[in-house]
């Protein structure tokens, strides 16, 4: 089954979060790849325009020494939570497949949003200023930050930011790197112990990348 990379994701989270009749997430996140997710992925990311939390208990950054290190964050912890509470709504723990959190979405995130080619891009001006944004609509709505919302209210307000142009390119590009994050080999702060691919019964690719022979190595 070949499925556009965000139009499905998009079309689900205007059904207030339930699945299409048919697609799964696992049909969905195999669509997305087509022939071949991580040859195109670069050419096909969107472009960029000019449950309550309990804040002590979250961790959004969580790698280990296998891992790539980070050494200096783009987000700050307001904003790391703030994508951890958007990216469990995004891709909530359902019983279908891992979570975000499961898969270590915002830790790969981190990663890469110092790539140089996402930086020319614009993407993380762009995430953190769609951050403020999905904030100020939750405080004029509800008088408090998206975070610290019901998990319905925050569907809403997610479903009410797609119904503009600027809000659904916005969650592409948070849908893209959530892809990524599935996908990609655990090296990368993502897919954390193959859990993506185990989902997907997808077998990685070796040898598996390791400190200073990763494709930054090789730019």
């Amino acid at each position: 089954m070949k499925v556009n990379k965000n139009s499905k994701r998009i079309r689900s989270i205007q059904r207030n979060m339930h699945w299409t009749k048919g697609i799964n997430r696992r049909d969905f996140i195999r669509g997305t790849m087509a022939a071949s997710l991580l040859a195109t992925l670069s050419s096909c990311k969107p472009s960029v325009d000019e449950n309550s939390f309990e804040k002590s208990s979250l961790e959004p950054i969580n790698y280990s020494d296998d891992s790539v290190s980070l050494n200096n964050f783009v987000f700050s912890r307001d904003q790391q939570l703030d994508l951890q509470a958007i990216y469990m709504r995004l891709f909530p723990d359902d019983g279908d497949g891992p979570s975000a959190n499961d898969i270590n979405v915002v830790t790969y995130l981190e990663w890469a949003m110092t790539d140089s080619k996402n930086i020319e891009d614009g993407d993380p001006e762009f995430i953190a200023q769609g951050i403020d944004w999905m904030n100020q609509l939750a405080n004029d709505t509800y008088r408090d930050d998206f975070k610290n919302l019901t998990k319905e209210k925050q569907d809403l307000l997610i479903t009410q930011t797609i119904n503009s142009d600027a809000g659904k390119n916005w969650v592409s590009i948070l849908t893209y790197y959530l892809v990524e994050a599935i996908t990609l080999d655990p090296y990368y702060g993502g897919n954390t112990n193959q859990l993506g691919w185990k989902w997907l019964e997808h077998q990685g690719g070796f040898p598996q990348p390791i400190r200073g022979k990763t494709y930054r190595n090789f730019e």
